[in-house]
């Protein structure tokens, strides 16, 4: 549970840098490639994340269980926030009713095998703090968070390719 509160404090930390920002769907990045500010804050805070969640990986190899513990449920709550006020919005505003083109799909392939990633993700977590009733509760759970892991990393490059794609290759 109080892992939950971590993840949650850093959910509103979130919440309060990306409503107190300029306009950062159309506000210059900084990384010089002609993407918005807000998609370079994504880019490295999910290069970041995947770093922290693998970290996360060597906490538990390492018995470390509660600083694992702490350590996945802040990430992906951080992610949450990630894909729902900067990755959603993106999606809706620049790829929703454009499919033909190859960028698109690009990003809709992103989106679908993010969204497994989420859900994962959130079912670790609920899992992971005891949130979860008994009858959700699957056996295997701690080869779900090896396959989720890889589901992130898979997301991580996706997304590193959408960039480049969308932002750096014309």
């Amino acid at each position: 549970m109080v892992a939950a509160v971590v993840g949650l404090v850093v959910v509103g930390l979130a919440l309060y840098l990306l409503t107190n920002s300029p306009a950062g769907f159309s506000a210059p990045g900084f990384l010089g490639t002609g993407a918005s500010l807000f998609a370079d804050i994504n880019l490295v805070a999910e290069i970041v994340l995947l770093l922290g969640l693998t970290v996360g990986y060597g906490l538990a190899r390492g018995g470390r269980h509660p600083a694992h513990q702490y350590n996945q449920t802040a990430w992906v709550l951080l992610n949450i926030v990630l894909v729902m006020f900067i990755m959603m919005v993106s999606y809706r505003q620049n790829v929703a009713g454009s499919m033909s083109e190859s960028y698109a799909m690009v990003a809709a392939g992103h989106a679908a095998l993010g969204g497994l990633t989420v859900v994962c993700g959130v079912y670790i977590l609920l899992r992971m703090n005891g949130l979860l009733p008994k009858w959700l509760r699957v056996a295997w759970w701690k080869n779900l968070m090896r396959v989720t892991l890889v589901l992130y990393w898979l997301v991580g490059l996706g997304g590193l390719y959408t960039y480049y794609t969308w932002y750096m290759a014309g």
